[in-house]
C-alpha cells in the first residue's frame, strides 16, 4: 500500500469516526426539553334536566385580552413586564377552555330551560358575555400566587340591557414555583367564583335583592417583589366591592379561609377521576410531627393519611379520627366527600408543641405527663427529644380545654413541679418545659416566647430557614467555713462556673441541618492545707478544674420521603486546660504505659508542701466522631415510636499523652496509666423507641452503638431505657437500666451498667 493510499485510508477511518461520534450525540448525547400540557377543570356535576327560568341563553365565546390567549402559560414578576414558560403550555387555548367550562356550569346549574354556545334560528332570551382580564401565576418574593380575574354581565339578547354583572379579582399563595398547583388553584376559583356568580344571576332573574356572600380573604398580605405590590384579595359580587385582608389569630380558622392558605394550595396530591379528598388543616409548623389520621366507614378504616395533606377516598360519608392518646380519645368529624373536591375540615381542635430544655436551654430526653383538667383525663406521656440525632418532638393535637403539665409519675393533684396550658380552638402553642436534666424537677414552664420559627400565620407556613440559639451563663461562689462548722474542709474557696452552648439550624424540606458548640468550664480556687493543720491564703491556693468540656457536632438529613433519608454527620469533644492531681505530702508518681509496664517516675515538691502532678495538657484527649448512613421513621403510630438509623461510622480517641490514675493502694508511690489512642471503623447503628401500651405502661429506650470492622471486641455502645408503670392516682414505679461499654478508655472492665427503681408516692389533701 503506497503512502497515498495510507493517508487516505487513515483520512477514512478518522471520518468515520467524527460521524459516528456526531450520530451518536446526536442520539444519546442530546434530549429534547419536555413539554408538559396545562388545563383547568370543573368537578363533575350531575345536569338538570328542568330550567327553572323558561329561558335560554347564549353563551358567547370569551373574550382574553391576546396577551394571555396563547398556548404559552403567563408569568408576572412587574407591571411592566410579562414572561411565558417556554415547556410549559395550555393543552388548548384559554378562550375556548374557559368557555367550555362556563358553558358547562351553567347548563349543570339548571337556572335556564335551555343554553346555546351559537345563535340558531330562534333567538335566546339572554346573552352571557363574559371576560378575562388576567390567567396567570404571580411571582411574589418567597410566595408565588394563581391570579385569575373575570367579569360576567347578563343582558337581554333583544334590547342589550344589562340584567345582572359579576366580577372577581381573585390570588391564591403557594409557596413554590409549581404550575401542576398552580393550574389547580385556577380552576378551584373559576369554580367557586361561578358557583357564586350563578346564585347571584338567578337571584336577580328572580327579583331578589343580591345574596349576602362573604369576601374571601387572604392567608397574609401578599410581599412586595421587584417593584411590584400584590394587593388583598378583592371580591366584586354584583356591584358592590368587597375588599379585606384576614390574619390569623386563631379565631378565624373558618373552610374559606383555609381554602385560601398557602398551605391548602402547596399540597400537590392528586386527585383521580372519580375520587375526592379530605384535607385537615395542619395547626403546627410542620404536618409530619402531627399524629396521623384515620378514615372510617361503618367503624372499619378505609383510609389514612396525614394532616396537612389531602387523602384521597371514594365520594360517601366518612368519619376522620385524629388526635394524641389512644384511640379511644381521638376526635371524630363526620365528612362527606363529593368527587372531584376537596372536603376542608375546619380546625375546632387545638395544638400544643411542648419544647424540654434543661437549665442551659439545651434540649434533651426529658419526659412529662399532660391531664385534661375539667375531666381529669390522662393524655399520656411526652418526651423531649435530642436534636442532634435527628429527633423532632411530636405535637399534641388535643380537644381545647385546660391542661396541667405534671412531673412524670405525678398526678392532676400535684401542687409542686406542674405547670397549666389553655388550648383554645384553633390555635398552635408552643410550651417552653425547663427541668433538671437529673432530678426532673421542674425549674420552669410556660408559653414560649414569640419568635420567628413559631408564631407564624400555620396556613402561610411563612417561617425563616435559617434559626440561630444561643445560650450564656455562669455562677461565681465565695464560701469561707471555720472549724466546727461540719466535716467539710475549713477556709475560704472561690468557684467559678461559666457556659456557653450556641446552635445554629437550617430547616427547609428536605433538607435539615443542626450544628452545636458548647463549652463548659468550672474552676475552683481551693486553699493549701499547712503543716499546723490549717488552711492557707487563697491567693497561694490551688486551682483546681470541676468542669472542663468542648463539645462540637453537626448533623445534615435529607428527608428523601418522610420516613426514610440519607444522613452525614461530624463532631467531636476535647478540653481547654491542664487536668492536674494533688497530693498533701510529697509523692513518688510512677508513669506507666498502656500495658502496665513503668516508663517514667516524678517525685518533687511545689514548695507548699504538697505534690501536683498533671496528668493531661490542654485539648486533652481529643475525641471525633463521623457517620453516614440512612435514616429511617419504621413506626408511628398511637402505640410505639421507633427510629432507626444506620451506616457506616468512624471513630478517633486522641490520647496525646492523657494519663488516667491507676494506684495500686499496695505501694507508697502513686500509678498513673497512659491511655491508648484508637481508631475505630465500622457499622453504626442507633435506636429511639417509645412505647404507649396503655395509660398505666409507658416506656423508652435509646440505643447508640459502632462496630468495628476489624472485631466486636472494640465496639462502643451506649444503651439507656426506662419503663414506668402508674400503680394508681398516688404512685408510679419506674424501672431505669444505663448500658456503656468504652473498651479504649477501660480496657479490662469495658463494661458498666447502672440501674434503678423508684417507687414515687404523691398526696395532696386537697
Amino acid at each position: 500500500m503506497s503512502r497515498s493510499q495510507a493517508n487516505k485510508l487513515h483520512l477514512f477511518k478518522l471520518f468515520r469516526a467524527m460521524l459516528g461520534a456526531l450520530v451518536l450525540s446526536g442520539c444519546w448525547g442530546t434530549t429534547a426539553a419536555e413539554q408538559r400540557f396545562y388545563t383547568l377543570s370543573l368537578p363533575q356535576a350531575a345536569a338538570t334536566t328542568t330550567g327553572r327560568h323558561a329561558a335560554q341563553v347564549w353563551v358567547k365565546e370569551v373574550e382574553i385580552a391576546p396577551v394571555y390567549n396563547r398556548p404559552q402559560i403567563v408569568f408576572r414578576f412587574s407591571p411592566q413586564e410579562l414572561q411565558f414558560f417556554n415547556q410549559s403550555r395550555w393543552a388548548d387555548r384559554p378562550s375556548r377552555m374557559v368557555g367550555q367550562l362556563l358553558e358547562r356550569a351553567v347548563t349543570t346549574s339548571g337556572v335556564f330551560a335551555g343554553v346555546v354556545a351559537r345563535l340558531g334560528t330562534a333567538p335566546p332570551t339572554y346573552v352571557l358575555d363574559s371576560s378575562v382580564e388576567a390567567i396567570e401565576e404571580l411571582e411574589g418574593g418567597d410566595l408565588w400566587y394563581a391570579h385569575l380575574a373575570m367579569t360576567l354581565r347578563l343582558s337581554r339578547f333583544d334590547d342589550n340591557r344589562a340584567v345582572w354583572q359579576f366580577s372577581f379579582d381573585e390570588r391564591r399563595p403557594i409557596n413554590r414555583q409549581d404550575l401542576g398547583l398552580v393550574t389547580r388553584a385556577l380552576s378551584e376559583i373559576l369554580d367557586e367564583q361561578l358557583g357564586i356568580a350563578l346564585r347571584q344571576m338567578e337571584a336577580a332573574l328572580d327579583g331578589k335583592p343580591p345574596l349576602a356572600t362573604k369576601p374571601v380573604p387572604t392567608a397574609a398580605s401578599p410581599p412586595k417583589s421587584n417593584g411590584i405590590e400584590l394587593q388583598p384579595n378583592q371580591a366584586v359580587h354584583g356591584s358592590v366591592p368587597v375588599a379585606g385582608e384576614t390574619k390569623f389569630d386563631g379565631t378565624n380558622g373558618s373552610e374559606v379561609n383555609w381554602r385560601n392558605s398557602t398551605q391548602y394550595h402547596s399540597d400537590n396530591t392528586a386527585i383521580p377521576t372519580g375520587k375526592g379528598a379530605i384535607f385537615l388543616p395542619s395547626l403546627s409548623l410542620k404536618a409530619e410531627r402531627e399524629p396521623p389520621v384515620s378514615v372510617l366507614q361503618d367503624g372499619k378504616v378505609v383510609g389514612s393519611g396525614g394532616m396537612g395533606r389531602r387523602i384521597v377516598m371514594a365520594p360517601g360519608q366518612y368519619e376522620v379520627a385524629f388526635g394524641s392518646g389512644p384511640a379511644s380519645q381521638h376526635l371524630l368529624r363526620q365528612v362527606v366527600v363529593e368527587e372531584g373536591r376537596t372536603t376542608i375540615v375546619s380546625p375546632d381542635w387545638a395544638v400544643l408543641d411542648v419544647s424540654v430544655v434543661n437549665a442551659k436551654f439545651i434540649p434533651f430526653l426529658g419526659t412529662y405527663e399532660i391531664m385534661r383538667m375539667d375531666d381529669r383525663e390522662y393524655m399520656g406521656v411526652g418526651y423531649g427529644v435530642d436534636e442532634e440525632l435527628g429527633q423532632r418532638a411530636q405535637v399534641w393535637v388535643l380537644k381545647p380545654s385546660l391542661y396541667k403539665i405534671v412531673q412524670s409519675g405525678s398526678t392532676y393533684r400535684a401542687r409542686t413541679n406542674f405547670a397549666t396550658v389553655l388550648l383554645v380552638p384553633g390555635m398552635a402553642v408552643p410550651y417552653l418545659l425547663v427541668q433538671d436534666d437529673t432530678t426532673r424537677d421542674f425549674l420552669g414552664a410556660g408559653v414560649a416566647e414569640p419568635d420567628s420559627s413559631r408564631w407564624v400565620d400555620t396556613r402561610t407556613d411563612q417561617e425563616g430557614n435559617w434559626r440561630f440559639r444561643t445560650s450564656l451563663g455562669g455562677s461565681v461562689l465565695l464560701n469561707n467555713r471555720t472549724e466546727g462548722y461540719s466535716s467539710a474542709p475549713v477556709g475560704s474557696s472561690l468557684g467559678i462556673d461559666l457556659f456557653s452552648d450556641n446552635r445554629l439550624t437550617f430547616n427547609s424540606d428536605p433538607h435539615i441541618w443542626t450544628t452545636r458548640l458548647e463549652i463548659e468550664e468550672g474552676q475552683s480556687l481551693q486553699p493549701t492545707i499547712g503543716t499546723d493543720n490549717k488552711p492557707g491564703s487563697l491567693l497561694d491556693g490551688r486551682l483546681l478544674s470541676v468542669k472542663d468540656r468542648v463539645y462540637f457536632n453537626s448533623i445534615y438529613i435529607y428527608q428523601y420521603l418522610p420516613w426514610v433519608g440519607p444522613y452525614l454527620r461530624v463532631g467531636g469533644e476535647t478540653t481547654l486546660v491542664d487536668q492536674q492531681t494533688y497530693f498533701e505530702k510529697p509523692t513518688q508518681v510512677v508513669v506507666q504505659d498502656t500495658g502496665g509496664a513503668t516508663i517514667a517516675t516524678h517525685n518533687g515538691s511545689d514548695g507548699k508542701g504538697e505534690t501536683k502532678f498533671v496528668l493531661s495538657g490542654p485539648l486533652t484527649p481529643v475525641q471525633l466522631k463521623q457517620g453516614a448512613g440512612v435514616n429511617f421513621r419504621v413506626l408511628h403510630n398511637t402505640t410505639f415510636d421507633l427510629d432507626l438509623r444506620s451506616g457506616l461510622g468512624s471513630r478517633q480517641y486522641l490520647a496525646r499523652n492523657q494519663l488516667v490514675p491507676k494506684d495500686d493502694p499496695n505501694t507508697p508511690s502513686f500509678e498513673v496509666r497512659r491511655v491508648a489512642g484508637t481508631v475505630l471503623t465500622g457499622f453504626e447503628a442507633s435506636a429511639l423507641g417509645q412505647l404507649r401500651l396503655t395509660r398505666y405502661l409507658q416506656g423508652s429506650t435509646e440505643l447508640d452503638a459502632l462496630l468495628p470492622f476489624d472485631g466486636l471486641t472494640a465496639t462502643q455502645l451506649t444503651w439507656r431505657s426506662a419503663l414506668s408503670l402508674r400503680l394508681g392516682s398516688y404512685a408510679s414505679l419506674t424501672y431505669t437500666l444505663n448500658v456503656v461499654r468504652q473498651p479504649n478508655v477501660r480496657p479490662d472492665t469495658p463494661w458498666a451498667t447502672e440501674q434503678g427503681l423508684q417507687l414515687r408516692f404523691h398526696y395532696a389533701p386537697l
